[in-house]
């Protein structure tokens, strides 16, 4: 592989691509070192060629939304990173039905949703994930997820082929997605909500998002939640009962606003945000018995 001849052959897509730019900026979490290239993608085609291509000059990629719940290592991705929040975002509707490209952010869907007089996804309203993001983890709060709107789901597989599955073949559980255990590129969604009073709606979303400010540390970055609900208990109610709630390894600390997010409080490092992760499970397996799963994506 060369460096000059892959540059050359994404040059002829039209493809903008950029070499060693921190990618700190491009996560929730502020955190991580620089990628070996970034691309921007308008299109399908784009992507499958960008994909092809990396395999073509066997250079590792990987797909990036809004970065929320993803930590990138602070020596950075010796890759390239395809990020499709930027140009490939389109969302349309057609008979209540809407279709969102995977960069598509859930705020932007939600304020489309509303205007249109269409229910059904307010609890998404606030969590900073691209739809294809939320598709992955399948994303929820307030008693909803994606799993609850979404009908279908276009996607690149393993092959690079475009593939459209249906709600129930996208094997959705909690915070997990067909697309855990399959190595795909999501494309888009398709959404059914149901019509409602616009008033009713923006009431909803200015409820969910009045509690994220409550009771959130939405003023740190971080990566959302940082574990998964265990079985029969809470995250953060574990954490806060061990007494971890300020706890700090470098810039790393669990927020004293809530225990489940684990923030950036001062120029933490990936290490810091590890070492926590790290110390939190292991001191609430002492203390309860209880193992925590995290739920963030490592960028590596």
């Amino acid at each position: 592989m060369t460096k000059e001849g892959f540059i050359k052959d994404i040059n002829k897509i039209g493809c903008l691509i950029k070499e060693n730019i921190p990618l700190y900026s491009y996560t929730s979490l502020k955190i991580g070192g620089n990628a070996r290239f970034i691309a921007w993608p308008n299109d399908i085609d784009q992507i499958m060629t960008l994909i092809n291509l990396a395999n073509k000059h066997d250079i590792p990629y990987y797909i990036l939304g809004k970065g929320s719940n993803t930590l990138v290592l602070d020596e950075g991705v010796d890759g390239l990173v395809i990020i499709i929040s930027k140009n490939f975002n389109k969302i349309e509707l057609e008979n209540d039905i809407i279709t969102c490209q995977a960069g598509a952010s859930l705020r932007d869907v939600c304020i489309f949703a509303y205007e249109h007089s269409l229910s059904g996804i307010e609890f998404a309203y606030g969590i900073p994930a691209s739809i294809g993001g939320a598709v992955y983890m399948n994303a929820g709060a307030y008693d909803g997820e994606i799993k609850d709107v979404v009908i279908e789901c276009n996607f690149l597989d393993e092959n690079n082929q475009i593939q459209t599955f249906t709600n129930e073949q996208l094997a959705f559980s909690y915070r997990h997605s067909y697309f855990h255990d399959h190595r795909c590129c999501i494309l888009s969604a398709k959404i059914k909500l149901i019509p409602s009073q616009k008033e009713l709606i923006k009431n909803k979303m200015d409820d969910f998002f009045a509690r994220r400010i409550a009771k959130q540390p939405l003023e740190y970055p971080s990566a959302g939640s940082t574990f998964k609900r265990p079985v029969g208990a809470f995250a953060a109610k574990l954490i806060d009962d061990c007494g971890l709630k300020g706890y700090r390894i470098g810039g790393a600390m669990v927020s004293i606003k809530h225990a489940g997010f684990v923030i950036n409080y001062d120029n933490a490092t990936s290490k810091d945000i590890l070492d926590l992760i790290d110390h939190i499970k292991d001191v609430v397996k002492t203390n309860t018995g209880y193992q925590l799963e995290c739920e963030m994506r490592i960028l590596k």
